[in-house]
Formats: structure tokens, sequence, C-alpha cells
């Protein structure tokens, strides 16, 4: 099982790059109803209703850690000005699925230098998929 993270501005086509390749929502859908993997959504949380997955809100209500004590179970009622950063929530992840074969993280931010995750821009994940790099059986690649 692997863990997927992405990012929505910029990275997938509900809010394309204006020049660059993006990841299809379908795609995202289909890894989350298709795989076994898990996947998430770390950036912008309208990805969350678009491809009906779990994001930051879901996180920390499944972990009990410092942000859980902080924002526990009003993550769901509000928004908060101080959310863990986009690396602290792929340390969360991480501590989620300790067991994982694999962390990538797919986001227009440069997160290359988080260890044990590998970082791909939208455009690099496609062409990896469509190489086959990333074998994950997308529909319509």
């Amino acid at each position: 099982m692997n863990v997927f993270a992405f990012d929505r501005d910029y990275t997938v086509d509900v809010s394309p790059h204006p020049e660059r390749p993006v990841v299809p929502l379908g795609w995202i859908i289909h890894l989350d109803e298709e795989t076994e993997h898990e996947v998430w959504a770390i950036g912008n949380q309208d990805l969350k209703a678009e491809a009906d997955i779990p994001g930051i809100q879901e996180l920390i209500r499944r972990l009990d850690n410092k942000w859980y004590e902080k924002i526990g179970e009003r993550a769901d009622e509000e928004w908060f000005d101080e959310w863990p950063t986009r690396k602290e929530r792929l340390r969360m992840l991480e501590e989620l699925f300790p067991r994982a074969t694999e962390y990538i993280v797919v986001d227009d931010a440069d997160l290359s230098d988080v260890e044990r995750w590998t970082h791909y821009f939208a455009w690099d994940f496609v062409e990896a998929v469509e190489s086959g790099t990333i074998d994950t059986e997308f529909p319509d690649k």
C-alpha cells in the first residue's frame, strides 16, 4: 500500500496550471476507489469534496498528537488560521500509515526535501504515470 498526498491548485485539473499538464481528477478518484492505496488531500481542501477523499481535518482527528490537543473535534466546525504545515501533514500521514511501501506527494510546492517522500510536480507525476514509472492502471491515461 502506498500513501498518496495531493495538493489541488496548479496540480489537479479542477484548478489547472496555466502552462503545464496536471493530474486528472479521475486519477485521484481511481486511486481512492479502485486501489488499496491511501489517498489524501494535503493542500486546498476543496479537493476533499471533489474527489471524496480525506484531508487535514480527518488527519487531525485520527491522530492523538499536539494538533488534536489544539484543535480536536472542532476541526470539523471551524477553519483555523494555524494548521499544520504541509511538511507536518506529510509527517502525520507517515505516523498514521507507518508500514506504507511508498509515500508519494504531488504538489506545486517543492517538497522534495521531505525524507521518505517522493515528490512530484503535477507534470512530472503525469509523465511518470504515462511512462509506466508509477503503475496504478489509471483509466484513460
